[in-house]
């Protein structure tokens, strides 16, 4: 995240970013089946985390960054997101993941602030959102047809 997030946040603000934050903080969303790994040979070089109707997490390692694995992934993200869910799927993204987002037809439905450590450091996040109108039974099967919909915005 450092190499990547450079031009977007200062070294304080990242610094501020990960204060007090350990793996632990994932164990919950493993437990409960929702984070999973791209890893080749040991080294895990992106995950992805999500809940019903929303990708809570898109990482890849700055070595993978530009080879596709981060679309790859967050295709799957979304797909186990919309499993029973009806609506639109969601993401918060931060001000450096805003334009990958829009690419893959997110657009921002809210602009905000989130507020991490003991100074208190505000962070700018846009919520965004993509509706899809079949949703699959099953996000592991090959071949599942779906129909991608416009963008809209629900207010």
């Amino acid at each position: 995240m450092l190499n990547l997030c450079g031009s977007s946040y200062t070294p304080a603000q990242l610094d501020t970013w990960f204060e007090e934050r350990t793996h632990e903080i994932h164990y919950p969303s493993i437990k409960a089946g929702q984070l999973f790994l791209a890893e080749k040979g040991s080294r895990v070089l992106g995950f992805f985390g999500f809940c019903p109707g929303e990708v809570t997490l898109l990482f890849v390692r700055p070595e993978a960054a530009g080879s596709g694995l981060g679309s790859q992934l967050f295709a799957l993200a979304v797909l186990h997101a919309q499993v029973g869910h009806e609506g639109p799927v969601v993401v918060v993204a931060t001000v450096n993941s805003r334009p990958f987002y829009e690419k893959h037809g997110f657009v921002v439905v809210e602009e905000s602030y989130f507020v991490r450590g003991a100074t208190e450091t505000r962070f700018k996040v846009f919520r965004m959102q993509r509706a899809f109108h079949a949703q699959p039974s099953n996000p592991s099967v090959k071949g599942t047809s779906r129909k991608r919909a416009a963008p809209y915005v629900e207010r």
